[in-house]
């Protein structure tokens, strides 16, 4: 098995002065053909300046990205911080990410000091999805085509059978929801790899890397056009913003996790996708709002509206 992967040295950053942090590598492509680097890795490691910029005990519940420009895979970032609120229970920062001097990402964080508790009040949640819940993990095959981005993927076999699904015509575009498993790092055979310190921010950071991962390719499944559905790539995409809130602590993103969206609005060549993010245990712990700019360049003309 290949060495475990340092999130430290991977999204971890280096103090300047106050309010100023750089990373300690250079961000990471997608692909080799990808404009610029991961966006999940960016908004990640944005996380942890924001943290090494707050008080001890603080976690973040909600954190919003924008993503000005492309980066490249050459200089690491530079991140400067900014003190929005700074309160006993909740606190706000704002987050400026720059390469060459040039801004390329900026975000806002909301933190609290409690998270989670240990007797928890009145709640309720969406469904666990049922293609999570119906099938086995070890009998769904691994997708390693993530792995240089230490992400790993495992798709139940109804993503990729549009003829077992085709139920899903008679309901609108908005209301298909689709699933699949993913996790940060693995051990499952030689070729892949753990990653290991995914501890205090990078726990966040780690979810943040998930939850960027894949879903904004994955629009043809909704509209069940006639392609392969598991490979990586239709149509041009890009992510314009990520907003991601945190609804609980107890999650590790080193284990199977669920992940299931749908595509609320599509318009002007920009779509919004909303996502839940589940433990093992099926408790919705995350949620995911992204819009991306698509160009489907002629596929929409066999969509299943």
């Amino acid at each position: 098995m290949a060495g475990p992967i340092d999130v430290e040295q991977l999204l971890g950053v280096n103090k300047l002065a106050d309010g100023s942090y750089v990373g300690r590598l250079p961000m990471i492509k997608a692909h080799p053909q990808a404009r610029g680097a991961y966006g999940g890795n960016i908004a990640g490691q944005a996380l942890v300046a924001v943290a090494a910029d707050t008080p001890p005990g603080f976690v973040p519940h909600s954190f919003q990205s924008y993503f000005i420009g492309a980066v490249d895979d050459k200089t690491p970032l530079e991140w400067k911080i900014e003190q929005i609120s700074q309160g006993k229970s909740f606190c706000n920062r704002h987050v400026r990410g720059y390469q060459d001097g040039q801004l390329k990402f900026y975000g806002n964080a909301s933190l609290t000091r409690k998270n989670s508790h240990d007797e928890q009040p009145f709640q309720f949640q969406t469904p666990y999805h049922q293609w999570l819940a119906s099938n086995k993990l070890d009998a769904i095959p691994t997708d390693n085509r993530g792995q240089h981005l230490h992400i790993y993927h495992k798709m139940p076999p109804q993503f990729s059978d549009l003829a077992s699904t085709r139920s899903e015509e008679s309901r609108d575009v908005t209301d298909r929801r689709l699933a699949w498993f993913v996790r940060w790092g693995n051990d499952e055979d030689p070729s892949q790899q753990l990653v290991e310190k995914v501890a205090g921010p990078y726990k966040y950071a780690g979810l943040v890397a998930l939850s960027d991962s894949l879903f904004l390719t994955r629009l043809a499944r909704n509209l069940r056009l006639p392609v392969d559905h598991l490979d990586p790539i239709h149509y041009f995409s890009v992510s314009l913003d990520h907003v991601i809130y945190f609804h609980d602590d107890n999650f590790d993103a080193t284990q199977w996790l669920g992940f299931s969206f749908r595509a609320l609005r599509l318009v002007n060549k920009r779509v919004v996708l909303e996502a839940e993010i589940y433990d093992v245990n099926g408790v919705h712990v995350a949620t995911v709002i992204q819009e991306g700019l698509i160009h489907l360049n002629g596929l929409e003309e066999t969509a299943k509206l």
